[in-house]
């Protein structure tokens, strides 16, 4: 089934990230703005299960694409395990199902034993036979064989465990660096090349006027798809929208860093403008990969509340938070929203909690289920603080800041050290803000600066649960004087999502040297968009 779409010159959009866009409030705000200014708006994301689909994000359309295996070279630690153990079967399964064969095996040498003594006796089938011994020895070798292979198998499955910094791997990324420079990351981590057979069909049938890169997962796909573009005589801008420093990233193990710093690089040069989400990051920007111009920056603020949401409420029917928690109004609540890792610092919300007796903790995460979130639990038992610790799901970005309004103080104890908490101004910050709450954050650089400039919070030092407490309680005693700017004319202007926007629709009416019509024309192609799942 295919609709036929007529569209207007110069006007569309395709927006790339590498999740299944669900829960990526800034992808969705941007997809959204963009089409309210009147962009055609074409939103690429990865599909979770096996089943590609298509839905309307406000007014744009958002595409969730499968992204398969890609059956690229093996990591040299396998390819030498299998030269090792090269009578392994392809998997222990298989393997194992092979060695019930042996039942069979002696079954049958069973069998040929009755048969002999039923000829002894002058009753057995005619014919020739060789004798027992041999079957006996024929079996034997076949179930050691199997026995063999087997243990083969299983040798080689712990032989090709990956050694996040073992010394095959260290070897493996310096070699492949050596000789393919930048392009290393074709044979370390070719990731970005799956997400080109799942995306590319569609971007290419969507003919874009202009590409929207969001992060680095997705440079190489829009580049690519550019330059595929180009070759059929169409000039397609790229936007890459850096999220994160990549450099500074946490690294799972030195052979995806230098893989995914190595596939940023070789790419960047090839975007037409940059986008990053604060100041220093765009200094770090210019600095890491020599751009002619500082990166645009965008703010990860909230959108101003919607008068339409207003009557929204959770599945449970809660409005706000501390309805969700049951708690009354003169019941101290302190609130944390956001991914739930070690990396964040939850568990020292927890631990201060036993440093105030009638305070209350509310965390807005993605998961209430998983490692660290159970941990959280466990300490609080342990600290029997469980009773003031509420855990609830992920509400909708655009009623996130009247849900969590009713909260007395936003904390967020981020772990310092690591480059990109020491250089954002993330999501959450401006959430608290248009929320009215005042903020508690750890000793982070660029967060605790504003914080102190705007004299909205406090700051404690990362790590001291006394500190942390010490500051919610000079917060939650002083409300007032940290709540007070908020409430001066235009203060949280430059912080809505509204103002943002206008930074992407400026840059993408200078990188196509138009402005977006009020009336849509027709432009001179119709492009045929394949519906998924009759969508």
């Amino acid at each position: 089934m295919k609709d036929k779409v007529r569209l207007p010159a110069g006007r569309r959009v395709v927006m790339l990230v590498d999740n299944s866009i669900d829960g990526d409030s800034r992808v969705q705000k941007a997809a959204k703005s963009m089409a309210e200014a009147g962009w055609d708006v074409h939103l690429i994301g990865r599909a979770e299960g096996k089943r590609a689909s298509r839905f309307a994000l406000g007014g744009a359309t958002a595409h969730l694409r499968v992204v398969g295996l890609w059956p690229g070279l093996k990591p040299l630690r396998q390819r030498l395990a299998i030269m090792r153990y090269p009578f392994a079967h392809v998997s222990v399964v298989k393997a194992e199902r092979e060695w019930e064969r042996r039942r069979f095996l002696r079954t049958d040498l069973a069998q040929r034993r009755l048969r002999a003594e039923l000829r002894a006796q002058g009753r057995g089938p005619r014919g020739f036979d060789l004798p027992v011994l041999f079957h006996r020895l024929r079996v034997k070798l076949q179930v050691r064989w199997l026995r063999m292979r087997l243990d083969q198998t299983k040798a080689l499955g712990e032989a090709q465990k990956v050694r996040p910094d073992g010394g095959l791997e260290r070897f493996e990324t310096a070699y492949w660096k050596a000789l393919l420079g930048d392009r290393c990351w074709r044979r370390l981590d070719p990731w970005p090349l799956r997400f080109e057979l799942g995306f590319g069909p569609l971007i290419d049938q969507l003919k874009p006027d202009l590409i929207h890169v969001h992060d680095y997962w997705m440079i190489g796909v829009g580049v690519r798809a550019a330059a595929r573009a180009g070759a059929k005589g169409r000039k397609v801008p790229v936007l890459y929208d850096a999220h994160e420093f990549l450099p500074g990233v946490q690294q799972r193990n030195r052979k995806w860093q230098v893989a995914k710093i190595a596939h940023e690089r070789e790419f960047v040069p090839y975007a037409d403008a940059v986008v990053t989400v604060s100041p220093r990051l765009a200094e770090l920007l210019v600095e890491n990969h020599r751009l002619a111009e500082l990166p645009t920056v965008v703010l990860n603020s909230p959108p101003r509340p919607d008068p339409a949401r207003a009557d929204w409420t959770t599945p449970e029917g809660f409005r706000d938070v501390r309805q969700a928690c049951g708690l009354d109004a003169g019941t101290p609540l302190m609130v944390y929203c956001g991914s739930a890792t070690p990396q964040r610092g939850l568990h020292l919300m927890v631990e201060s909690l036993a440093l105030q007796p009638d305070v209350h903790a509310a965390f807005v995460i993605g998961t209430l289920t998983g490692p660290y979130v159970d941990s959280l639990r466990e300490l609080a038992d342990r600290l029997g603080v469980a009773d003031r610790v509420h855990l609830m799901p992920y509400v909708p970005y655009d009623v996130l800041t009247a849900f969590l309004a009713t909260a007395d103080v936003g904390v967020h104890p981020l772990e310092t050290g690591l480059v990109n908490h020491e250089v954002g101004l993330n999501t959450k910050f401006y959430e608290f803000m248009h929320a009215g709450l005042p903020i508690v954050i750890s000793d982070v650089k660029v967060m605790s600066e504003e914080t102190r400039r705007l004299g909205i919070g406090e700051v404690f030092r990362y790590g001291d649960v006394e500190g942390l407490a010490r500051a919610a309680r000079t917060v939650i005693d002083d409300r007032p004087r940290y709540t007070k700017p908020f409430a001066e004319p235009g203060f949280l202007d430059e912080f809505t999502w509204e103002a943002q926007a206008a930074r992407y629709d400026a840059l993408y009416r200078r990188l196509l040297g138009t402005a977006p019509s009020a009336v849509p024309q027709p432009r001179s192609d119709e492009s045929p968009v394949t519906a998924v799942n009759g969508s």
